[in-house]
């Protein structure tokens, strides 16, 4: 189970496509199970071993590994993955999810969440914008900033596109390696809580 729910905890969206996985356990492997924050991976779930990715991440965090469902309440000290095919969005401190909409060019699900995000989190919003390829995440990135929120993109991705479309924004507030975008958070973290 997570922890009680406290309003002030920070909600870390971690972001990515192909070759996000070593980035999500390169961050996820340094935090400890009682960080307060909750982390939200949203990814396109089409890279090598998406499916396989709950066990592997289970494998380096003690805090709960969740796929997420429609209504499913937001906790703090838990992992949660969005579900492949699905559009996620967060309000109220619940997830809601709809089908994926067909799109032309490169999926968007990871800028929708992030809108939401902004939108339902303010301040407390973190988004990390790891390896992929296209833009996704990078149209979010203004809002996250408007709301108080801070950003991070991956510096040494095996995709780059993804990073590189964030950094251009101009919306990035740090660009590090997973292991120091996870220190970062850490320090974060002990700065104070939340807003």
């Amino acid at each position: 189970m997570c922890a009680a729910t406290e309003k002030d905890f920070r909600v870390v969206c971690l972001g990515g496509s192909a070759g996000s996985l070593e980035a999500y356990t390169g961050i996820l492997r340094h935090m400890p199970a009682d960080t307060g924050m909750a982390f939200v991976i949203a990814s396109h779930r089409n890279f090598e071993k998406a499916s396989l990715l709950p066990q592997i991440l289970a494998r380096l965090t003690t805090m709960p590994i969740i796929e997420v469902e429609e209504g499913m309440s937001l906790e703090p000290n838990c992992v949660y993955l969005m579900p492949p095919s699905v559009e996620m969005t967060v309000k109220n401190n619940e997830f809601a999810l709809q089908p994926l909409r067909k799109q032309r060019g490169w999926p968007i699900t990871i800028s929708i969440f992030l809108l939401s995000l902004a939108e339902a989190c303010g301040q407390r919003s973190i988004a990390v914008i790891l390896s992929g390829v296209g833009h996704d995440g990078s149209a979010a990135l203004k809002a996250i900033k408007a709301a108080g929120g801070m950003t991070f993109a991956q510096s040494n991705a095996a995709f780059g596109d993804m990073p590189r479309h964030a950094v251009e924004t101009g919306h990035v507030d740090f660009i590090l390696s997973p292991a120091e975008i996870a220190m970062s958070l850490l320090e974060l973290n002990t700065s104070g809580a939340a807003g």
